[in-house]
């Protein structure tokens, strides 16, 4: 059974004691939060590479040109 709280959108389960969010809401802007910082991540990484990527070619060209 559950109990209301104090909280909106908590709730306590009297079984276990456990505190469940049953607000949606503020799931979805959780989830939400996570995926953008999740392919912000994302951006960042495929960044990095293509700097390192870059600079291998520089590397190269600077090389042939020696030649």
């Amino acid at each position: 059974m559950l109990r209301k709280t104090e909280v909106a959108g908590l709730y306590k389960d009297t079984n276990s004691g456990a505190v469940i969010n049953k607000d949606n809401t503020a799931l979805q802007a959780y989830k939400s939060r996570k995926n953008k910082e999740r392919r912000i991540d994302e951006i960042s990484v495929d960044v990095d590479n293509m700097k390192h990527d870059i600079n291998e070619i520089k590397q190269l060209l600077k090389a042939l040109v020696e030649k």
